[in-house]
């Protein structure tokens, strides 16, 4: 499959470019970048001058368009910021077998929360229905058919992949949910900004976007369930740790078989019977990994990875069940979950050109 990428000179971009070269059945034919029009991409990012596109040069957003509309092009990965990707998407999408979206342009299917948490108007509502939702391990079935994908944020990923199962098995009630993730800084892109210099970030973290944030109706969207949730900023350059808490529903137990209250088995126990259940909901996704009670997953662990690591507690004098997940913000939160998604959409291996293996230390 021919590929091209829009939005390439940015963080995700520059990932995504990594996994295809590494992608047997995807070939990169061009790649644009409105800000570093003519600049080689070997030039741009060191790490990629030895690589078979090292000389290819970033064309500008309007080219790339055209050179789709002459033909010879298979799929689009759309790397750009906030509310470009639906002035590009109509343009393309007829011409095309396969789009992935990776900004929120097609994310929230209530058009309204974009005027709210995004500051534009929707004007692409069609396509907004019509758009895959692309976590794959929830929603396989609809992407397999898809034309759109639009690709899911990186904190939406850690919390959604480590709570829908907690509330669809009944372990958890839906009221009171309450999550914070930790991020690194690579998370605010590569734009220049004085928050994000190493003078302001080091030794130094910070909550932001408290209440407000946009992904909160995005995981709201997907658990059927509003929750408080809270970003941070820590002093690292990628990765993603998120810990939500919710309340335990003992009719779980009861679902199990325990209806005594002199037969339920102790605090351990129910996070060991919890750390089961969610292992057989995510046993056919290799890219979902529930660690062992009493253990927790850490950003270094996934870092390279399209890896998500979940583990879970219950905690007996709170009452609460806690769930910690880890993965890396570019790859499972970014670049890697839009290869994954489209490798399914393509009739692909899931895990073609996507590595499990971290990089250590």
């Amino acid at each position: 499959m021919k590929v091209v990428i829009f939005g390439a000179s940015g963080y995700g971009g520059a990932e995504l470019i990594r996994s295809i070269l590494a992608h047997p059945q995807l070939e990169l034919v061009g790649a644009s970048a409105n800000s570093n029009v003519g600049l080689g991409v070997g030039d741009l990012y060191p790490h990629l001058s030895f690589s078979e596109v090292s000389e290819m040069t970033f064309v500008s957003n309007d080219d790339l368009i055209q050179s789709i509309g002459r033909g010879g092009v298979d799929v689009a990965f759309l790397a750009m910021p906030n509310g470009q990707a639906m002035e590009v998407v109509p343009k393309v999408i007829n011409s095309l077998r396969l789009v992935v979206d990776l900004s929120a342009d097609f994310r929230l299917k209530d058009p309204s929360l974009y005027e709210r948490y995004y500051r534009f108007s929707h004007n692409e509502i069609a396509l907004l229905e019509e758009a895959a939702y692309g976590l794959v391990e929830l929603n396989r079935g609809t992407i397999s058919s898809a034309r759109l994908i639009a690709s899911p944020g990186c904190y939406v990923t850690a919390v959604t992949l480590a709570l829908y199962p907690l509330l669809e098995l009944g372990v958890v009630e839906r009221a009171g949910i309450v999550s914070d993730a930790l991020s690194g800084i690579s998370g605010a892109g590569r734009g220049a900004n004085v928050a994000n210099l190493f003078s302001e970030i080091d030794s130094s973290a910070f909550a932001y976007g408290i209440g407000t944030h946009r992904h909160r109706p995005e995981i709201a969207q997907n658990i059927g369930s509003d929750l408080l949730f809270t970003p941070q900023v820590v002093p690292m350059v990628r990765g993603i740790l998120a810990k939500t808490y919710a309340d335990f529903d003992a009719s779980f137990l009861e679902s199990l078989g325990v209806s005594s209250i002199d037969d339920r088995p102790n605090a351990g126990q129910i996070s060991d019977l919890i750390t089961h259940a969610i292992k057989d909901f995510y046993s056919t996704s290799p890219f979902v990994g529930v660690r062992p009670v009493g253990t927790s997953p850490n950003t270094k662990s996934v870092l390279g990875t399209n890896r998500v690591e979940i583990s879970y507690f219950y905690d007996e004098v709170s009452g609460k069940v806690m769930a910690i997940s880890a993965l890396d913000n570019l790859v499972k939160g970014a670049a890697g979950q839009a290869i994954q998604s489209a490798n399914v959409a393509l009739g692909f291996d899931e895990e073609l050109g996507l590595s499990k293996v971290s990089l250590i230390p």
